[in-house]
Protein backbone atom coordinates (compact mmCIF):
# COMPACT_ATOMS: atom_id res chain seq x y z
CA UNK A 1 0.00 0.00 0.00
CA UNK A 2 1.27 3.45 -1.32
CA UNK A 3 1.41 6.32 0.76
CA UNK A 4 -1.21 8.20 -1.26
CA UNK A 5 -4.07 5.21 -0.13
CA UNK A 6 -2.44 5.35 3.05
CA UNK A 7 -3.25 9.13 3.72
CA UNK A 8 -6.82 8.71 1.76
CA UNK A 9 -8.29 6.26 3.92
CA UNK A 10 -7.06 8.23 7.18
CA UNK A 11 -9.03 10.84 5.52
CA UNK A 12 -12.06 9.02 5.33
CA UNK A 13 -11.77 7.58 8.51
CA UNK A 14 -11.19 10.21 10.27
CA UNK A 15 -13.81 11.86 12.45
CA UNK A 16 -15.67 15.14 10.50
CA UNK A 17 -15.39 18.33 12.37
CA UNK A 18 -16.64 21.74 11.52
CA UNK A 19 -13.95 24.57 11.09
CA UNK A 20 -13.87 27.85 13.05
CA UNK A 21 -16.02 29.90 10.53
CA UNK A 22 -18.92 27.21 10.19
CA UNK A 23 -19.48 26.97 13.89
CA UNK A 24 -19.44 30.85 14.06
CA UNK A 25 -22.69 30.57 11.42
CA UNK A 26 -24.27 27.94 13.56
CA UNK A 27 -24.11 30.08 16.58
CA UNK A 28 -25.05 32.96 14.49
CA UNK A 29 -28.26 31.06 13.36
CA UNK A 30 -29.16 29.84 16.59
CA UNK A 31 -28.99 33.69 17.84
CA UNK A 32 -31.45 35.16 15.25
CA UNK A 33 -34.31 32.52 15.91
CA UNK A 34 -34.23 32.83 19.92
CA UNK A 35 -33.85 36.64 19.13
CA UNK A 36 -37.35 35.96 17.40
CA UNK A 37 -38.84 33.08 19.24
CA UNK A 38 -38.21 34.76 23.08
CA UNK A 39 -40.85 37.97 22.12
CA UNK A 40 -43.08 35.40 20.89
CA UNK A 41 -42.66 33.26 23.97
CA UNK A 42 -43.36 35.52 26.00
CA UNK A 43 -46.25 36.96 24.42
CA UNK A 44 -47.77 33.53 24.75
CA UNK A 45 -46.72 33.54 28.75
CA UNK A 46 -48.72 36.93 28.50
CA UNK A 47 -51.78 35.76 27.11
CA UNK A 48 -51.77 32.24 28.80
CA UNK A 49 -51.61 34.17 32.28
CA UNK A 50 -54.31 36.49 30.93
CA UNK A 51 -56.75 34.05 30.19
CA UNK A 52 -56.17 32.29 33.57
CA UNK A 53 -57.33 35.55 35.21
CA UNK A 54 -60.42 36.19 32.80
CA UNK A 55 -61.33 32.84 33.79
CA UNK A 56 -61.07 33.12 37.19
CA UNK A 57 -63.18 36.18 37.39
CA UNK A 58 -65.90 34.25 35.46
CA UNK A 59 -65.96 31.87 38.06
CA UNK A 60 -66.17 33.92 40.68
CA UNK A 61 -68.80 36.42 39.15
CA UNK A 62 -71.22 33.15 38.69
CA UNK A 63 -70.93 32.27 42.22
CA UNK A 64 -72.00 36.08 42.96
CA UNK A 65 -75.00 35.72 40.84
CA UNK A 66 -75.24 32.03 42.28
CA UNK A 67 -75.62 33.53 45.73
CA UNK A 68 -78.66 36.81 44.76
CA UNK A 69 -80.94 33.84 42.83
CA UNK A 70 -80.46 31.90 46.39
CA UNK A 71 -80.94 34.79 48.73
CA UNK A 72 -84.58 36.22 47.20
CA UNK A 73 -81.79 38.45 44.92
CA UNK A 74 -80.09 40.25 47.94
CA UNK A 75 -76.25 40.54 47.12
CA UNK A 76 -73.69 38.74 49.49
CA UNK A 77 -72.04 41.38 52.18
CA UNK A 78 -68.73 42.32 51.18
CA UNK A 79 -68.24 41.23 55.00
CA UNK A 80 -67.45 37.51 53.79
CA UNK A 81 -67.97 37.34 50.51
CA UNK A 82 -64.24 35.93 51.10
CA UNK A 83 -62.30 36.68 54.15
CA UNK A 84 -58.68 37.57 54.82
CA UNK A 85 -57.10 40.80 55.53
CA UNK A 86 -53.88 41.53 53.19
CA UNK A 87 -52.02 43.35 55.62
CA UNK A 88 -52.38 41.33 58.25
CA UNK A 89 -49.13 38.64 57.33
CA UNK A 90 -50.87 35.48 58.77
CA UNK A 91 -53.75 36.08 57.04
CA UNK A 92 -52.09 37.06 53.62
CA UNK A 93 -50.46 33.74 53.79
CA UNK A 94 -53.90 31.52 54.94
CA UNK A 95 -55.20 29.99 51.88
CA UNK A 96 -57.53 28.01 53.81
CA UNK A 97 -59.49 31.22 54.91
CA UNK A 98 -60.52 31.45 51.08
CA UNK A 99 -61.77 28.41 51.05
CA UNK A 100 -63.53 27.55 54.44
CA UNK A 101 -67.00 27.60 54.07
CA UNK A 102 -67.56 28.33 57.84
CA UNK A 103 -66.01 31.72 57.14
CA UNK A 104 -66.26 32.65 52.91
CA UNK A 105 -69.57 32.44 52.08
CA UNK A 106 -68.24 31.20 48.50
CA UNK A 107 -66.17 28.69 49.62
CA UNK A 108 -70.10 27.34 50.33
CA UNK A 109 -70.35 27.18 46.60
CA UNK A 110 -67.85 24.48 45.99
CA UNK A 111 -65.19 26.89 45.35
CA UNK A 112 -62.19 24.63 46.96
CA UNK A 113 -59.08 25.99 44.77
CA UNK A 114 -57.71 29.38 46.76
CA UNK A 115 -55.98 29.86 43.59
CA UNK A 116 -59.28 31.26 41.59
CA UNK A 117 -58.94 34.75 44.27
CA UNK A 118 -55.45 35.34 42.88
CA UNK A 119 -54.09 36.90 39.96
CA UNK A 120 -51.16 34.48 38.09
CA UNK A 121 -49.50 37.92 37.11
CA UNK A 122 -49.39 38.75 40.88
CA UNK A 123 -46.03 37.63 41.97
CA UNK A 124 -46.34 38.74 45.57
CA UNK A 125 -47.06 36.11 49.03
CA UNK A 126 -50.66 37.05 49.19
CA UNK A 127 -52.89 34.44 48.71
CA UNK A 128 -55.81 36.97 46.88
CA UNK A 129 -55.73 39.69 44.73
CA UNK A 130 -59.03 39.66 44.32
CA UNK A 131 -61.28 42.29 45.66
CA UNK A 132 -65.16 43.34 45.29
CA UNK A 133 -66.97 46.39 44.41
CA UNK A 134 -67.39 48.50 47.65
CA UNK A 135 -70.45 49.66 46.03
CA UNK A 136 -71.83 46.21 46.85
CA UNK A 137 -73.98 45.62 50.23
CA UNK A 138 -70.78 47.36 51.95
CA UNK A 139 -70.81 46.54 55.31
CA UNK A 140 -70.11 50.02 56.48
CA UNK A 141 -70.25 53.55 55.52
CA UNK A 142 -66.73 54.24 54.92
CA UNK A 143 -66.24 55.78 51.59
CA UNK A 144 -69.45 55.99 50.86
CA UNK A 145 -70.75 59.11 52.97
CA UNK A 146 -70.84 62.59 52.53
CA UNK A 147 -71.23 63.83 48.62
CA UNK A 148 -70.59 60.38 47.58
CA UNK A 149 -74.23 59.21 49.16
CA UNK A 150 -75.76 61.02 46.29
CA UNK A 151 -74.32 57.95 44.09
CA UNK A 152 -76.01 54.49 44.05
CA UNK A 153 -75.30 51.78 47.08
CA UNK A 154 -76.78 48.49 46.13
CA UNK A 155 -78.13 46.12 48.06
CA UNK A 156 -79.96 43.64 45.13
CA UNK A 157 -79.37 42.67 41.80
CA UNK A 158 -82.03 44.37 40.29
CA UNK A 159 -80.91 47.74 41.79
CA UNK A 160 -78.03 47.27 39.34
CA UNK A 161 -79.98 49.06 36.32
CA UNK A 162 -76.74 48.76 33.77
CA UNK A 163 -75.13 45.60 34.82
CA UNK A 164 -73.09 45.46 31.81
CA UNK A 165 -71.38 48.66 33.04
CA UNK A 166 -70.97 47.67 36.89
CA UNK A 167 -67.90 45.67 37.80
CA UNK A 168 -68.53 43.40 40.62
CA UNK A 169 -64.99 41.92 41.23
CA UNK A 170 -61.03 43.02 40.18
CA UNK A 171 -57.63 42.25 40.85
CA UNK A 172 -56.28 44.92 43.56
CA UNK A 173 -52.30 45.73 43.64
CA UNK A 174 -50.77 43.72 45.94
CA UNK A 175 -49.38 46.94 47.83
CA UNK A 176 -52.83 48.70 48.34
CA UNK A 177 -55.01 45.25 49.13
CA UNK A 178 -55.95 45.16 52.59
CA UNK A 179 -59.37 44.31 53.42
CA UNK A 180 -62.15 42.41 50.69
CA UNK A 181 -63.21 45.32 48.90
CA UNK A 182 -61.86 47.91 46.40
CA UNK A 183 -62.64 51.47 47.50
CA UNK A 184 -63.48 53.98 45.26
CA UNK A 185 -64.22 57.84 46.82
CA UNK A 186 -67.46 58.94 44.88
CA UNK A 187 -67.72 61.99 47.53
CA UNK A 188 -63.80 63.11 45.83
CA UNK A 189 -62.64 64.38 49.08
CA UNK A 190 -60.39 61.61 49.92
CA UNK A 191 -61.66 61.32 53.70
CA UNK A 192 -63.77 58.29 54.73
CA UNK A 193 -66.71 60.17 56.08
CA UNK A 194 -66.97 61.95 52.92
CA UNK A 195 -66.08 65.59 54.55
CA UNK A 196 -63.66 67.61 53.12
CA UNK A 197 -63.48 69.97 49.80
CA UNK A 198 -64.34 68.36 46.41
CA UNK A 199 -61.31 67.99 44.76
CA UNK A 200 -61.06 65.11 41.98
CA UNK A 201 -59.83 62.41 41.72
CA UNK A 202 -58.45 60.36 44.55
CA UNK A 203 -57.15 57.06 43.99
CA UNK A 204 -57.39 54.84 47.72
CA UNK A 205 -56.78 51.48 46.18
CA UNK A 206 -54.63 50.90 43.14
CA UNK A 207 -56.02 48.38 40.42
CA UNK A 208 -53.93 45.56 39.39
CA UNK A 209 -51.86 46.22 36.26
CA UNK A 210 -50.35 42.69 36.14
CA UNK A 211 -50.87 42.49 32.15
CA UNK A 212 -49.11 44.98 30.12
CA UNK A 213 -51.01 47.43 32.24
CA UNK A 214 -54.44 46.37 32.17
CA UNK A 215 -56.29 44.41 34.47
CA UNK A 216 -59.25 42.35 34.18
CA UNK A 217 -62.92 43.00 35.62
CA UNK A 218 -65.95 40.90 36.10
CA UNK A 219 -69.42 42.88 35.72
CA UNK A 220 -72.96 41.86 36.85
CA UNK A 221 -73.80 40.67 33.96
CA UNK A 222 -72.04 38.10 34.06
CA UNK A 223 -68.86 39.16 31.37
CA UNK A 224 -65.20 39.55 32.26
CA UNK A 225 -63.69 42.39 30.09
CA UNK A 226 -59.95 43.47 29.99
CA UNK A 227 -58.85 47.27 30.76
CA UNK A 228 -56.13 49.58 30.03
CA UNK A 229 -54.73 51.72 32.31
CA UNK A 230 -53.87 55.17 30.82
CA UNK A 231 -52.22 57.23 33.67
CA UNK A 232 -48.27 57.38 35.19
CA UNK A 233 -50.14 57.55 38.64
CA UNK A 234 -52.18 54.60 38.39
CA UNK A 235 -48.98 52.38 37.20
CA UNK A 236 -46.42 53.81 39.38
CA UNK A 237 -43.97 51.07 40.77
CA UNK A 238 -44.90 48.40 43.19
CA UNK A 239 -44.26 49.68 46.79
CA UNK A 240 -45.04 53.42 45.57
CA UNK A 241 -48.50 53.27 45.38
CA UNK A 242 -50.17 55.50 48.15
CA UNK A 243 -54.10 57.26 48.81
CA UNK A 244 -53.53 60.65 47.01
CA UNK A 245 -55.03 63.24 44.98
CA UNK A 246 -54.07 62.29 41.43
CA UNK A 247 -55.03 65.39 38.43
CA UNK A 248 -58.37 67.03 37.47
CA UNK A 249 -57.89 65.02 33.89
CA UNK A 250 -57.73 61.27 35.86
CA UNK A 251 -58.76 59.32 33.03
CA UNK A 252 -58.36 56.00 35.17
CA UNK A 253 -60.05 57.56 38.12
CA UNK A 254 -63.03 58.44 36.12
CA UNK A 255 -63.33 55.23 34.93
CA UNK A 256 -63.59 53.49 38.12
CA UNK A 257 -65.99 56.14 39.31
CA UNK A 258 -68.09 55.78 36.19
CA UNK A 259 -68.15 51.65 36.76
CA UNK A 260 -68.55 51.34 40.01
CA UNK A 261 -71.78 52.82 40.61
CA UNK A 262 -74.11 55.95 39.19
CA UNK A 263 -76.05 58.81 40.40
CA UNK A 264 -79.44 57.83 41.86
Amino acid sequence: MDATTTNSQRARNAPFAFTLIELLVVLAIIAILAALLLPLLSRSKASALGAQCTSNHRQLVLVWRMYCDDHQDQLCSLTNWVVGDMSKLREATNALLLVDPLQSLFARYNITTASLYKCPGDRSAHVRSVSMNNRLHPNASYWVDGIGTNYEIFTRNQQILVPTKIYVTLDERSDTINDNSFCVDMSNTGNADGTGANNPYWLIDYPASYHNASGRFSFADGHVEAHRWLEPTTLVRLGEAEAAHTSLTDRDAKWLQEHCTYLK
